[in-house]
């Protein structure tokens, strides 16, 4: 019988099997490699993205503090128009009885809390705002500085629903 005997024929199965376990090996090792550059790949992006995310809260911050500001120069400018107004909002002068002053003056306060109701809305919006708690304690400066804002807001607090929180207790003005 010239074929190839059991021995000869088991000891080349064992060296095939031997030859696909070894390359089996060398493929999963290489797959392993490629995962954890995918792996290092992915953490960049989530670092980047969260340095990304960081940059734009920053601006956003900036960008709504710039808005309230502008608008709160808005209505200083208006006090500047109307001489001895503004002892209405930082001097606690009581609403004047005069018809067309007090129009002005309930104006001008009206104007004066919707700004400073959006002052604490939009940093309160804004995550990480370095702002928003001078923010709210400039609020908290102005209502307790100002008996017609503080009139007013008391007497409408779902509209300012935001400075109601801030209002100094009814003892203290």
């Amino acid at each position: 019988m010239g074929g190839i005997s059991a021995e000869a024929a088991g000891a080349f199965v064992a060296t095939l099997a031997l030859g696909v376990s070894a390359w089996s090996v060398f493929y999963l090792a290489r797959q392993t490699k490629a995962a954890a550059e995918q792996t290092r790949a992915a953490a960049e992006q989530t670092r980047a993205a969260a340095e990304q995310t960081m940059i734009s809260n920053a601006v956003a911050a900036v960008s709504a503090n710039d808005m309230v500001l502008r608008s709160l120069r808005e209505v200083h400018v208006l006090m500047l128009e109307r001489p001895g107004s503004r002892a209405y909002f930082y001097g606690d002068r009581p609403l004047p009885e005069e018809s067309s002053r007090r129009d002005e003056i309930l104006t001008i306060a009206e104007l004066l809390a919707d700004v400073l109701s959006s002052g604490i809305h939009v940093h309160s919006c804004v995550p990480g705002s370095a702002s928003a708690e001078p923010w709210a304690d400039y609020c908290r400066h102005v209502l307790g500085s100002s008996r017609v804002l503080r009139d007013l807001v008391r007497a409408h607090p779902g509209w300012w629903s935001n400075l109601t929180a801030l209002l100094p207790s009814s003892s203290s003005s």
